[in-house]
């Protein structure tokens, strides 16, 4: 059981796990691992299994058919599939590698169901020191613990739960509690584009790519839940976003560039408590409280599609408006394999009124209500029962004859069933 849970959590929680299913023929050792996912449920807006933030209400008569009518959707391509290989020692390290992708299509922009990149990475593993290399989860915004159990990651894009990026991290434990992480990382969604590798914006032409950074204390001193135990961690981001300008001048015409820098930064601060911890290895009656809170100015793809970067004010200066937000999480098991989960979150720009009124389509706020139960069947199939509540809140009402309320409300109930290999 407790390796099902090490492997069933970290799976769902879509960080590299090792599945202790087989191996496929290579030169090093190829362990193959993953899970069959399937989502089905009922929306009261028409939106699919991948929703995230509420459409607008209807208002003053104008109907909007997206809040009027209500969804069934099903899907399955968040199963994934994924391949860690063990190589030889190098430098005094061992070596390893991690691949991973799912049928969703979401991080390669192609049609659902196409299989797409999550994780490419390589590591060096010592006493005290690791050094991983690849496309991986960024150290700012993961929650690497029990915390989000949740049927689906779709609704967490608004409150920081974290993207897969290129980095370069290195990570230093003092002792077996505390240590730090230290990395360069790529800002820029490198997926999803056509030739992805070649993406150059505002962040990738900044003097220097952007810096992250983790100081973390977890302990067993209080016991644990499954494999997870007590945390507490510090991190943060911080880069440059440059914005060129043509300046033109006149006779003869020449034309050159000038640019402004813009701060782009992040802290968080995330927790992971077992209140009542797992007994002998039975979790029956225990108790966790887990959460995170966070501020951020111009996150780039750390925040994903609700990312709202800077912009130009009318003296020419720039503006990054300020992200504040956070969640909180509460789980009870009721037996060994019987859990529920309460989760609650909230996150908010400080947009300033001009903002508002020249952009109605942005996201001003949002809040999630969600509460779960989950069910371990055996150490290979999960079935779980969610319901979500999205609260969200636009820039402004969208322009007349046609205005839309400039906030919305989801419900929404769904199912889920895991197999893990």
């Amino acid at each position: 059981m407790k390796k099902f849970i090490v492997i069933a959590l970290a799976l769902l929680l879509a960080a590299p796990a090792l599945s202790f299913a087989g191996s496929a023929t290579s030169k090093w050792d190829v362990t193959i691992g993953g899970y069959v996912k399937f989502d089905m449920g009922y929306a009261d807006q028409a939106q699919g299994a991948d929703y995230a933030v509420a459409a607008r209400s209807s208002y003053r008569g104008i109907q909007n058919f997206n809040d009027e009518y209500g969804n069934f959707y099903s899907a399955g391509g968040e199963t994934r599939l994924n391949f860690l290989i063990q190589g030889p020692e190098g430098w005094g390290a061992k070596t390893s590698a991690f691949i991973e992708g799912d049928f969703s299509g979401r991080t390669s922009g192609d049609n659902y169901g196409a299989f797409s990149l999550r994780h490419a990475f390589m590591k060096m593993q010592w006493a005290n020191d690791s050094l991983t290399i690849g496309h991986t989860w960024q150290r700012w915004g993961l929650m690497p613990s029990f915390a989000n159990v949740l049927l689906a990651w779709n609704m967490l894009g608004a409150f920081q739960k974290g993207s897969r990026q290129p980095q370069i991290m290195w990570e230093h434990k003092f002792n077996k509690s505390v240590g730090f992480a230290l990395g360069i990382i790529s800002p820029t969604n490198s997926l999803g584009t056509p030739r992805g590798a070649n993406v150059v914006d505002n962040y990738t032409i900044s003097p220097y790519p952007f810096t992250e950074g983790e100081l973390f204390y977890t302990s067993d001193a209080c016991g644990k839940i499954g494999p997870w135990q007590m945390l507490f961690s510090v991190s943060g981001f911080y880069g440059k976003y440059k914005a060129p300008q043509v300046e033109t001048t006149v006779a003869p015409v020449t034309v050159r560039f000038t640019d402004k820098n813009v701060d782009a930064w992040g802290l968080a601060f995330k927790t992971f408590i077992p209140i009542i911890p797992e007994k002998k290895g039975n979790k029956a009656g225990a108790l966790s409280l887990s959460g995170q809170a966070f501020a951020t100015q111009n996150p780039s793809w750390y925040m994903g599609p609700l990312s709202i970067g800077p912009y130009q004010r009318r003296d020419g200066s720039y503006a990054a408006p300020l992200l504040v937000g956070g969640w909180g999480q509460v789980t009870y098991f009721f037996t060994d394999k019987l859990f529920i989960s309460g989760w609650y979150g909230n996150m908010a720009y400080k947009l300033s009124h001009r903002y508002q009124t020249a952009n109605t389509g942005a996201i001003q706020s949002e809040q999630q209500y969600i509460v779960n139960l989950s069910y371990d069947v055996n150490p290979a199939m999960r079935f779980g029962i969610e319901y979500d509540r999205i609260n969200t809140r636009y820039g402004s009402y969208t322009a007349a004859p046609t205005s839309l309320d400039r906030t919305g409300t989801l419900n929404s109930v769904r199912i889920g069933a895991w197999y893990f290999f």
